[in-house]
């Protein structure tokens, strides 16, 4: 969480740096576009997923206590994955004004020659992903989290010194020189340092017919052939928003940045530290205890998501003001971006949950079902988007991105619980309901707060912003905390007790 946290302020500045130098305009609608195809990319090889489909066969050598043939699907795989990677940024570097033509129908020639440019300077980054991602998953199954979880800092690092450095001579190019050089010294170059200490051993191959590697690809197919809500969200939103007035891209990419986050911090943590433990438990068959570390840790991430999801709905404008106050975003912008910060914030539970309920389908090496269920769930929600955002413009397209995670996680929540014969799920849904309750009656209280102080004061501004979050946060924060206790939400002191900074502190005052 310490690692993701400082990844998350570095992604904050980068994209403060964007509103900084450039605000809001075709201009940036062009730059968060070009990340469409590389992540598509990326996406098709299973490069996103990587860690989910290769520590199961991984964990599985080592629970064998067979270390030697992991190292050999390890080596085929890279050496496999690695071929067909290059041959498709070559296909895309080549059809990627084709391509651009179906991503972003709406943009005008010039935005479409710009975000091609960006395209394809992009591009060879997913070479380096990719190994970064293996390489990662590596380290994972032997427990190893700290050299992994410096790949992102160096990453938004790179894109913050390439548009510091270059945007003054060559434009939003320089944030995308950045992406390319951040990809390779954090995720490439880094991580193969980090595996080599956990003793790593590559040498290449394709034996593709290794049972090991067959069991990566039936994990792996089902990820690369679905489109799941998940991936694919953004690249709906793009494609309509390309219809929508210029900008609209830039503010729902600023406002979705800001509600990833905290859901970064404690989801996607919670996430990536317990996947390697669920496939340890499937592997030695412990069932039991896989449905007990699962209902705990998901009951942990909602105690903490669903509360910062409505306090966020609740100051939206003030935070907003707060981060963007100093770039080159006006008024029109800052409303823009709370209103679809509020919109997406509706489903922070969701994106938090469903990264922990996949990973019980994973764990067990079943991609299939989440698969299906993810690109059924985007298949169906595409009329949402389509009659949202002709009522709603691109506040539609924040609410219809929220409506079809929300469907995806309680479709994974019911299926996986059904499939494991997890006792837990009414216990499950009444623990939800009264976080829920619990967290709107504190939200409500510091929209109160937030509304009187922005009637008595000026607060558009940096400091006010501040003063407006640092009076309505911790008034938000009591009224959740005691309606919890009302509603006797009794495993809010044991995660209390466990957060070691909030024990010394009990035991200070009594």
């Amino acid at each position: 969480m310490a690692s993701i946290l400082a990844s998350r302020l570095l992604g904050f500045l980068r994209e403060w740096s964007v509103a900084h130098q450039f605000g809001s305009s075709a201009v940036t609608d062009a730059y968060y576009t070009a990340f469409t195809l590389p992540d598509f990319v990326n996406y098709l090889v299973a490069g996103a997923s990587l860690s989910i489909t290769f520590i199961p066969v991984f964990a599985k050598y080592l629970a064998e206590e067979n270390e030697e043939e992991g190292w050999r699907v390890f080596s085929t795989v890279i050496t496999a994955m690695v071929l067909l990677l290059i041959g498709l940024v070559i296909i895309g570097e080549f059809f990627a004004p084709v391509l651009l033509r179906l991503i972003a129908p709406g943009f005008n020639p010039a935005e479409k020659a710009h975000t091609v440019f960006l395209t394809r300077l992009m591009m060879p980054a997913q070479i380096f992903f990719y190994l970064g991602s293996i390489l990662s998953a590596v380290q994972y199954a032997k427990g190893r989290f700290v050299i992994p979880s410096l790949a992102p800092i160096i990453y938004n690092f790179g894109i913050i010194l390439g548009g510091f450095l270059l945007a003054s001579s060559i434009g939003i190019t320089g944030f995308s020189v950045g992406v390319l050089s951040g990809a390779f010294v954090g995720n490439f170059l880094l991580q193969i340092y980090g595996a080599r200490r956990v003793g790593a051993r590559f040498t290449p191959n394709l034996s593709v017919r290794h049972p090991g590697f067959r069991m990566f690809i039936k994990l792996a197919i089902p990820l690369m052939l679905a489109l799941s809500v998940v991936y694919s969200d953004d690249w709906i939103i793009r494609w309509f928003g390309s219809y929508l007035v210029p900008a609209s891209i830039t503010w729902l990419s600023y406002a979705k940045f800001l509600m990833r986050v905290p859901l970064g911090v404690m989801g996607q943590a919670v996430g990536v530290a317990s996947f390697p433990f669920l496939a340890q438990l499937y592997a030695q068959r412990k069932y039991d205890e896989l449905n007990r570390t699962l209902n705990t840790t998901l009951k942990g991430l909602l105690l903490m998501i669903v509360p910062i999801s409505a306090l966020t709905i609740a100051m939206s404008r003030p935070l907003v003001y707060f981060v963007f106050s100093h770039t080159r975003l006006r008024g029109p912008d800052m409303n823009a971006t709370a209103a679809a910060l509020a919109l997406f914030s509706l489903s922070m539970f969701a994106w938090g949950a469903q990264s922990i309920l996949a990973r019980g389908f994973y764990a067990g090496h079943n991609t299939l079902r989440p698969a299906l269920i993810g690109t059924a769930v985007t298949f169906l929600n595409l009329p949402v988007y389509w009659v949202l955002v002709r009522h709603l413009q691109f506040r539609g397209l924040a609410l219809a991105s929220s409506v079809g995670i929300s469907a995806y996680a309680i479709v994974l929540f019911v299926s996986l619980y059904r499939s494991t014969g997890n006792k837990a799920t009414v216990e499950m849904v009444g623990f939800f309901l009264r976080v829920v309750v619990a967290s709107f009656i504190g939200a409500a209280g510091a929209f109160g707060v937030v509304q009187w102080l922005e009637g008595m004061t000026t607060w558009q501004n940096t400091l006010g912003a501040f003063v407006v979050l640092i009076v309505a946060a911790p008034v938000g924060l009591v009224l959740t905390g005691l309606s919890a206790k009302v509603l006797r939400i009794r495993e809010l002191n044991g995660y209390l007790k466990s957060v070691p900074l909030v024990s010394r502190l009990r035991r200070s005052f009594g």
